[in-house]
C-alpha cells in the first residue's frame, strides 16, 4: 500500500510541476506578442483556465487520499477477518 501511496503522491507532483511550466511558458510567450491580438487574448485565456485547474486537482488529491486510506483499511479488516495477526484462544 506504501508503494501506491508513493506513486500516487509523485503523480500529484509531476501534474503540478507540469501545470506551473505550462502556465509559464504561456505567459512568457503572450508578453512577446502584440496587444490585442487573437493569439495574445488566446494565450492569456490559455493561462487563466490552467490558473483555475487547482479545483479540481485539490479534489483528486482528496479522492486519491481517501481511497488509499479506504484500502489500507480494508486490507486491514480483510486480514484480521481471516484470522492473519489476530489474538489466538
Amino acid at each position: 500500500m506504501a508503494n501506491n501511496m508513493q506513486e500516487f503522491i509523485i503523480g500529484i507532483v509531476i501534474v503540478g510541476v507540469t501545470l506551473v511550466i505550462g502556465i509559464y511558458v504561456a505567459a512568457t510567450i503572450a508578453g512577446t506578442m502584440t496587444a490585442g491580438s487573437a493569439a495574445r487574448n488566446s494565450s492569456n485565456d490559455l493561462v487563466t483556465a490552467l490558473a483555475g485547474g487547482s479545483a479540481w486537482i485539490t479534489i483528486l488529491v482528496v479522492v486519491g487520499f481517501a481511497v488509499i486510506v479506504l484500502g489500507m483499511l480494508s486490507e486491514g479488516l480483510g486480514r484480521a477477518a481471516g484470522g492473519v495477526g489476530g489474538p489466538v484462544y
